[in-house]
């Protein structure tokens, strides 16, 4: 810092060192990601969707991600390699089961 003021040198060395801790905890979580879609590659999709939480996650209280208004890349994105995925006519969401609608 240029202030000469040392509260302000102390104060960056301290962020230094938080963004440092968040760097290694963000490389952590990106190794047990990796680890998680290796090991069981289904359940990797169940959690990057939303239907279950991460191992990481909290459990209690987890609520699904809502589903109902997702877009069908067929129908209403016109993505024509998108047919094999329609996702017109899915029962409704489990989220909205579990706490009502968004």
């Amino acid at each position: 810092m240029r202030t000469g003021d040392a509260r302000f040198s102390g104060l960056a060395d301290q962020l230094k060192g938080v963004v440092a801790a968040a760097r290694d905890l963000e490389g952590e979580a990106q190794e047990r990601m990796h680890e998680l879609h290796s090991a069981d590659p289904e359940r990797f999709v169940r959690c990057r969707e939303g239907e279950e939480p991460w191992p990481d996650e909290l459990q209690a209280g987890f609520v699904p991600r809502h589903t109902c208004r997702d877009e069908c890349l067929y129908h209403d994105r016109g993505v024509l390699d998108g047919i094999l995925q329609c996702t017109c006519g899915r029962p409704p969401c489990r989220a909205c089961a579990i706490v009502g609608a968004p």
